[in-house]
C-alpha cells in the first residue's frame, strides 16, 4: 500500500478519506487471501415481538478459525500472573501486525488501524495499542475520541455514498465480556443495511446532559422492555473545541464505568473482576454490565446487545434460536428490573 501512513492530529485523520482507505486494503487482501472471510448467505433478520428489538442472526464460518489468546477463561478466578502475560505476548498478533493488514501504521503516535484477519463482516477493523496493554484496562480519554472520530469520518462518507449500512464501534472488558484477545484493541463494524437499532430510539429528541442520579430526569437512558441491565447517554452535538469533545466523553463514561460498579455491588461481585461491553455510535454511548461471557454453548461480546447474533455453524444458530435472543442477553448480562428507572444507584460508593 505504498509509504506507511502516519496520523497525529484529529485534523489529519478528519480530513482522510479512511472509508475508501479500509475498503482498498480490505479488497485486496481479500483477494491476495491474506485474511479469512466468506460473505455470510444463511442469516435471518427477527423482530422479538415482546421487546420490539431487532435481530440478525447469521453463520460466520471465520469464527471457528479465529483464535484466542486470553489471559484467563470465562468462570476462573485465577489472577494473571506475568509469566501468563509473557506467553500471551508471544503470541500476540496486535504487536507486529501483517502490513497487508494496516490501514494506519500509526495514530497518534501511540495506535494502529489494522483489520481484523477473522472479520465478522466486510470492512471489519480494529484501533490497537502499539505497545502491549491489557484489554482490562480502562478506556483513555484519547481513545474515547478517536472512537468517535472515526465513527465520525466514516459515517459522513457513508452517507455521502447513499450507502444503508452505518458504523458503530465497540470494546469488550473484563474476563466475561466474550473478548478473544488480551491486546487492547476497540472494534469498529458497520451494521447491516437498513437495520434498526433500539438505541436510536432510546436517544431521539434527548439532548446532552451529564446525569445525576439526585436528580430525576437526568438519569442514564435504557430500553425499557430490554431483558438486560443496560444504560445510554446521549453524546455532545456541538463541543466547544478537541479539549471539550475529551472531557465529555471521559465524564460520560467514567458515570457508565461507576453504574456498572454499583450493579457488580449490588451483586455481591468482586469489582476486580467486572466485565463490560462498551458501544458507540456518533451520538450515543452505552455500557452493558456482564456476568457471564456465555449462556450454555453461546457465547457472547458486545455484538449480541447491538441485535448482532454471529454464530460458527448451522448448529449454534439453531441453539440461539430455541433458547431465544432476549433469555441469552439476560443470561450473559443482568437482568433489568421492572422499576428500573426508579433505582437510585450510589454513584459515589467508588
Amino acid at each position: 500500500m505504498g509509504e506507511p501512513l502516519v496520523i497525529e492530529t484529529l485534523e489529519e485523520l478528519r480530513d482522510l478519506d479512511l472509508f475508501d482507505r479500509i475498503v482498498k486494503i480490505f479488497d485486496e487482501a481479500e483477494k491476495n487471501g491474506d485474511l479469512v472471510f466468506k460473505e455470510a448467505s444463511d442469516f435471518e433478520r427477527i423482530t422479538d415481538k415482546k421487546t420490539k428489538m431487532e435481530y440478525e442472526i447469521k453463520v460466520v464460518e471465520a469464527l471457528s478459525k479465529r483464535p484466542n489468546n486470553r489471559a484467563s477463561e470465562p468462570g476462573d478466578d485465577v489472577k494473571v500472573t506475568q509469566e501468563k502475560i509473557a506467553d500471551i505476548q508471544k503470541k500476540n498478533p496486535f504487536l507486529h501486525p501483517e502490513p497487508e493488514l494496516t490501514i494506519i501504521d500509526s495514530l497518534f503516535g501511540n495506535y494502529r488501524l489494522i483489520l481484523n484477519k477473522y472479520p465478522n463482516t466486510r470492512y471489519h477493523f480494529l484501533l490497537v495499542t502499539k505497545e502491549f496493554e491489557k484489554q482490562d484496562t480502562l478506556l483513555k480519554p484519547i481513545e474515547l475520541q478517536l472512537m468517535h472520530a472515526i465513527l465520525e469520518n466514516l459515517n459522513r462518507k457513508i452517507e455521502e455514498k447513499n450507502m444503508t449500512e452505518r458504523y458503530f464501534s465497540f470494546f469488550n472488558s473484563g474476563p466475561e465480556s466474550g473478548y478473544s484477545q488480551f491486546h487492547k484493541h476497540i472494534q469498529f463494524m458497520m451494521l447491516p443495511s437498513n437495520f434498526h437499532v433500539y438505541q436510536d430510539d432510546v436517544v431521539r429528541g434527548v439532548d446532552y446532559f451529564i446525569p445525576k442520579e439526585i436528580v430525576e430526569n437526568r438519569r442514564p437512558l435504557f430500553h425499557k422492555k430490554a431483558s438486560f441491565k443496560h444504560y445510554i447517554l446521549k453524546l455532545k452535538d456541538d463541543p466547544s473545541d478537541e479539549e471539550d469533545e475529551q472531557d465529555s466523553l471521559a465524564i460520560l463514561y467514567m458515570y457508565l464505568i461507576k453504574r456498572a460498579l454499583n450493579i457488580y455491588k449490588e451483586h455481591d461481585m468482586e469489582d476486580s473482576m467486572m466485565s463490560y461491553n462498551l458501544l458507540m455510535m456518533p451520538d450515543w454511548i452505552m455500557i452493558v454490565p456482564r456476568r457471564a461471557a456465555k449462556y450454555g454453548e453461546v457465547w457472547q461480546n458486545s455484538l449480541g446487545f447491538m441485535g448482532l447474533f454471529c454464530v460458527k455453524n448451522e448448529e449454534l444458530k439453531n441453539l440461539v434460536l430455541e433458547l431465544g435472543f432476549a433469555k441469552i442477553l439476560e443470561e450473559c448480562g443482568f437482568p433489568i428490573e421492572e422499576d428500573e428507572e426508579h433505582i437510585v444507584y450510589n454513584e459515589y460508593g467508588y
